[in-house]
């Protein structure tokens, strides 16, 4: 075998494309803040949606303080929990499609950039959206009669117990649904950085 089918030069490294230097990363900062600030209020506006859509549960309560939800009424504890969660999901979706389209902050800054400011941002959602769900949820009592025998636990008849139903707000049962959002962000900006497949990801020099 001759050495000469192999130039010398054929098996060396090429020089990587794309990466950016200190002061690009640098540069891309102060953008990057803004775009934080934006997606936060678009976390206050995604908790006024939550609060407005989330369902509430119906309890009733006697004379005697009592008082328990309705059985029809208890999965809606779960649902504003799941509505809360896939709401997040999709602001982080739009969040990292919207980033990816700054072609010339395209990189590892913007891409934690909207991963924390979407988790902080739905944060802020919960906490807004929790916050409004009592002001905009009716609960104005109305009075009910209750079958005894169907209130009691040990199922005696006897005259309806007066009671009062009224809309407990909704809630959010857990405060880790908020990662949903940042994953959404991050996963869309991945998948958009996957499907063009450039080494640079199109971001213009200079």
């Amino acid at each position: 075998m001759n050495a000469e089918q192999f130039p010398a030069d054929e098996f060396l490294a090429e020089t990587p494309v794309g990466l950016l230097t200190r002061g690009e990363l640098f540069g891309d900062v102060r953008p990057v803040l803004r775009t934080v600030l934006a997606v936060l209020v678009g976390g206050l506006l995604l908790g006024v949606l939550w609060a407005l859509v989330a369902p509430g549960q119906k309890t009733v309560t006697t004379a005697t303080g009592a008082s328990a939800g309705l059985a029809a009424e208890s999965d809606h504890v779960f649902d504003a929990t799941a509505v809360f969660f896939l709401l997040a999901c999709a602001f982080g979706v739009v969040v990292g499609a919207l980033a990816w389209r700054v072609r010339d902050r395209r990189g590892p800054v913007m891409l934690f950039g909207i991963a924390v400011a979407s988790t902080a941002g739905a944060w802020l959602a919960a906490r807004v959206g929790t916050w409004l769900a009592g002001p905009l949820t009716d609960r104005n009592p109305v009075g009910v009669l209750l079958d005894r025998a169907e209130a009691s636990s040990s199922g005696t008849p006897g005259p309806p117990i007066p009671a009062t139903l009224a809309t407990v707000p909704a809630e959010i049962g857990s405060f880790w649904m908020v990662l949903g959002a940042g994953v959404g962000a991050v996963l869309a900006y991945l998948l958009c950085a996957i499907a063009l497949g450039v080494d640079d990801l199109g971001r213009p020099e200079g």
